[in-house]
């Protein structure tokens, strides 16, 4: 037993570097999980008490739950809707926000209509381990202290989310330029 876990207790420091940064460049933001809620203006939040900087790229790790935009269980999903017909085509709605709620990703460019749904390559809204937005033309500053919000896209503009259902709790991680 002992040996097990001492195994992955050096896996797990693998994967970060002494400064916290994981191998792909990633610097997680929370200490705590962030989880958001499908419906009720309940997003996730966290304040970056260490980092600031310039952010080209936030990372959503998927840690626990799920959410839908119907009430059917059918449909649960990480990230969007699981596949409900209305959305096939852009099944993603987790959104990246400032604490004025102005959305940082997804950009305007991948967004299809009122509710923030949109569609990423090689991102299954039901069962993807994590979400990646990237945006190194136009990085944006994050200060120290700076909120950044997690929504469901529905909820965050109050559209159709009257039988949305679920909780999704995630690490935000940011990899500054």
């Amino acid at each position: 037993m002992f040996l097990i876990s001492s195994l992955a207790v050096v896996l797990c420091l693998a994967l970060v570097d002494a400064s916290g940064v994981e191998k792909d460049g990633f610097k997680k933001l929370n200490v705590h999980d962030i989880c958001f809620e499908a419906r009720g203006d309940r997003f996730g939040s966290l304040y970056s008490y260490v980092h600031s900087g310039l952010v080209g790229a936030i990372k959503l790790r998927y840690k626990s739950g799920k959410v839908r935009c119907v009430s059917n269980t059918a449909y649960d999903s990480r990230w969007g809707c699981g596949q409900y017909h209305s959305y096939i085509h852009y099944p993603l709605n987790v959104v990246v926000t400032d604490r004025h709620n102005h959305v940082i990703f997804p950009k305007k460019d991948y967004v299809v209509n009122g509710g923030l749904w949109y569609w990423q390559p090689f991102v299954n809204d039901a069962n993807s381990d994590e979400i990646v937005f990237t945006d190194f033309s136009r990085p944006f500053y994050l200060p120290q202290y700076g909120q950044i919000r997690i929504w469901y896209g529905e909820d965050l503009k109050n559209w159709n989310e009257g039988d949305n259902q679920g909780r999704v709790c995630v690490d935000v991680l940011a990899k500054f330029v």
